[in-house]
């Protein structure tokens, strides 16, 4: 059976939005760019399955022979008729039924027959077929109601060689891998079962598959004999109360990706979500530090209160201990020592691991949503004194801001105020009297008067920006404590949170300096969350995964990921909405997340989760489509994405215009009276009167010819073009020609399509859109199955 994936790290962001609903004067913008593409999502749940059950073993038996493996459980509310193997949509092999299984019954006792639900059978493939390409286990239950409880697929046959021509004049280096990493946990237990045999057949030189495992580097140490030491070897069995500590260790994952071949990231955790499950300050020095409040944020009114105080809140239950959280402030020595000794002796592990397994290090992500408190709701934190110092040092830019740090504290001179206050400008902006610096006090009350509301009071909006910093400032702190033990910054990632505003919210901070918001951030930022030394790694869910969220400007929430951080990743990802758990999202939003994620130049993408729920049981009592990637959409797609861009190098664009029954335009435009219709993996386009057929790119390409060498377009009927010519449209709004018009004839021909190479005259410019020109023979329509930018 299914092991669930256990972090509950989601619920932030749920919090966060139940924090405030404010309506009126929200100053935001909704992306009104060349041709928005907002999807229209049904927000129904599904009705539940005829049938549910579980496939324990799928494979071939012996490894790589036709003889393949089945073993699983299936039952139904009117009883289970019938399972069978259904190979390439066509053939239906009968299993056997009926076999015992105890397992099920307990889990399970109210469905008939529940006892017996095991079924299992041995097919030999190569009597059916020569090449299967989908294997189904298919139940059909006493009234005929038939429902597929799992599916494995591998690629037809020569469907990865598109790029492989291309890819042959090419060494592989790091930066051309798009990773698809699996987030799970308890590897030891089979949290990672099947990740490497699954999604072996899809991987190529370009696209491969990799696991995400927390490593609580705070949780997991030598306890107090040992000063808390990390421990890297730490004991899997230990408990507090019912629950295990931790589910792994350091080494053990290691020694999971060695023996599975599988490339790694670790998520390096010492946030609030690390020690939420329970309380073992015996073991975990977070718990330690935080029996003593000066180690802990306080709020408005200087409370510190107990670290289980919000187990009423719905939802929360199995991660009660989230009142309490240490404080980011320079003057917290304790937290800084453990905090900075601890990772740093992961690090050094890791960078140990590296130098004799290369291949097999993603990387490392930092601690997962990085937040002033936002859990305890009506409070707003940190008003620790040590914080009020900073907070005092940084108006007037002394102290670490002028570059006199006290002992044990770091020179913050590059984050001095561009503008300093005086006592004074305070005095002014905060409306109050304080006749010293040591009197200076943060506002405290955050009032929704109609006129005059906190997010357009002067000092909240000091007070803001400096939560906004301390954020950033600690992000910075963690990626250079690694870097200082020896790991390259390409290889450190933050771990931010990017939920979509609810209603009547407005969208997120964009810099540090942007606009006091109507709700509690926690002092969260885009600019805040990429690491000094390092690159934005960002936690996506729903609205946020698809790109389609309000923003406070007009660019998109990934262009303004890649203007901050060109290498940036998706460090958690699923398509499903927090607020909808019950709904499971379609193919065509995890076709439209991974296009968007990949044609915006993301490192690699983290879906949730291998361990979690799948989406066989979708309707059913406690599935949860948040953490559901097995049996979904998501994973289709996936392998969809795994086959179209096999070979190509990362970097690259490509627009291949749906697939998989799934038909897109992927934002591309007919103009100049071209008209266009899309079916699955094609554009079909009709010329104008002048047998001429013109096609625009989606906006905001920020193409640059040092950055391509090559447009490639691939037709179902290359001789029916006569010429073909490609235009640039420059940030300016003029077009400029790129590739001169030119016979077809002359234009080579690859494997991927025709290829138009591209000059680098116009280097230091940048195009937001490209258009395509073509002159065609006769009447007929021109059909387009891809269009990429391919990298030099």
């Amino acid at each position: 059976m299914t092991v669930f994936f256990k972090n509950r790290r989601w619920l932030v962001v749920l919090l966060l939005m139940a924090v405030v609903s404010i309506m009126g004067g929200l100053g935001y913008k909704y992306i009104n760019s060349h041709r928005p593409q907002w999807l229209k999502v049904t927000q129904a749940a599904p009705p539940p399955a005829a049938a549910i059950g579980y496939i324990d073993k799928l494979a071939e038996y012996p490894a790589n022979s036709t003889q393949t493996k089945v073993i699983g459980w299936a039952l139904a509310k009117d009883g289970v008729s019938r399972v069978e193997l259904v190979l390439n949509d066509q053939f239906r092999i009968p299993l056997q039924t009926a076999f015992i299984r105890a397992d099920v019954a307990q889990a399970y006792p109210d469905y008939p027959d529940a006892a017996k639900a095991g079924f299992e059978g041995g097919v030999d493939t190569s009597l059916w077929v020569a090449n299967w390409n989908s294997m189904e286990i298919v139940v059909t239950d006493r009234k005929g109601k038939s429902s597929v409880i799992g599916r494995r697929t591998q690629p037809a046959v020569n469907a990865m060689d598109t790029w492989s021509d291309l890819f042959k004049v090419r060494d592989v280096k790091r930066d051309d891998i798009f990773y698809f990493i699996m987030a799970t946990s308890n590897v030891a237990g089979g949290g990672g079962k099947e990740i490497d045999t699954v999604f072996r057949p899809y991987e190529s030189k370009t696209v491969k598959v990799g696991i995400r495992v927390p490593i609580l580097y705070l949780r997991t140490t030598k306890g107090k004999a040992g000063d808390y030491g990390f421990d890297p070897d730490f004991q899997l069995s230990k408990k507090c109360g019912g629950r295990v500590i931790t589910d792994d260790n350091l080494h053990g994952v290691m020694q999971y990706a060695i023996d599975h071949k599988l490339p790694v990231l670790f998520t390096l955790n010492g946030g609030i979500w690390a020690d939420a499950a329970c309380d073992v300050p015996e073991w975990d020095i977070n718990d330690k530090l935080e029996q003593d409040k000066n180690n802990c944020q306080w709020d408005e009114e200087n409370e510190v209160i107990p670290d289980d105080s919000v187990k009423k809140l719905s939802g929360s239950m199995e991660s009660p201990e989230l009142a309490r959280a240490l404080t980011f402030n320079v003057y917290a020595a304790k937290n800084r020592l453990y905090k900075k000794r601890n990772l740093q002796q992961a690090a050094a592990i890791i960078r140990e691991f590296v130098a004799q397994h290369p291949d097999l290090l993603i990387g490392v992500s930092m601690d997962p949503d990085l937040y002033l408190n936002p859990f305890v709701q009506k409070k707003w934190f940190d008003y620790n004194p040590g914080t009020l110092r900073q907070f005092r040092e940084w108006l007037q830019g002394t102290g670490p801001y002028a570059g006199h740090p006290a002992a044990g504290v770091p020179n913050l001179s590059r984050y001095r105020k561009e503008k300093p206050l005086t006592l004074i400008e305070v005095n002014e902006l905060s409306g109050r009297s304080f006749k010293s610096w040591v009197e200076v006090d943060p506002p405290r009350s955050f009032p929704h008067i109609l006129g005059k509301p906190f997010w357009k009071d002067a000092w909240v909006r000091e007070w803001e920006h400096f939560r906004r910093h301390l954020v950033d400032l600690h992000y910075d702190e963690l990626s250079q404590w690694l870097v200082e033990a020896g790991l390259d910054k390409d290889f450190i990632y933050s771990s931010q949170g990017f939920m979509a505003p609810g209603e009547g919210s407005m969208p997120f901070a964009i810099n540090i300096s942007s606009p006091v918001k109507n709700f509690d951030s926690g002092g969260m930022s885009i600019e805040g969350s990429v690491p000094e030394h390092g690159h934005l790694g960002a936690i996506l869910y729903g609205p946020s995964a698809i790109n389609q969220i309000r923003m406070e400007e007009d660019r998109t929430l990934f262009s303004v990921f890649r203007k901050f951080d060109p290498g940036w990743a998706v460090i958690e990802h699923n398509t499903a909405d927090l607020r909808n758990p019950s709904r499971l999202p379609n193919f065509a939003e995890a076709y439209k997340s991974l296009r968007e994620i990949y044609n915006y130049g993301a490192h690699f993408i983290s879906p949730m989760a291998w361990n979690g729920s799948r989406g066989s049981f979708v309707g059913q009592p406690g599935f949860v489509a948040y953490t559901a990637l097995r049996d979904t959409p998501l994973e289709e797609a996936t392998k969809n994405f795994m086959v179209s861009h096999a070979n190509l190098p990362r970097r690259a664009r490509l627009w291949t215009f749906g697939g998989d029954g799934h038909a897109d335009d992927d934002g591309w435009v007919p103009i100049f009276g071209t008209r266009g219709e899309s079916t699955p993996g094609m554009f079909t386009l009709h010329g104008n009167g002048d047998s001429q057929v013109s096609l625009e790119s989606p906006d905001d390409l920020a193409f640059k010819l040092t950055d391509y060498s090559a447009i490639i377009f691939k037709a179902v009927t290359p001789k029916m073009l006569s010429t073909i010519s490609v235009e640039g449209q420059t940030t300016d709004g003029k077009w400029i020609p790129l590739f001169p018009e030119t016979s077809l004839t002359n234009v080579q021909l690859v494997t991927a399509g025709s290829l138009l190479p591209l000059m680098t005259e116009r280097s230091n410019a940048e195009f937001r859109r490209i258009r395509l020109n073509w002159k065609i023979n006769d009447k007929s329509p021109l059909v387009l199955e891809r269009i990429a930018f391919y990298p030099r």
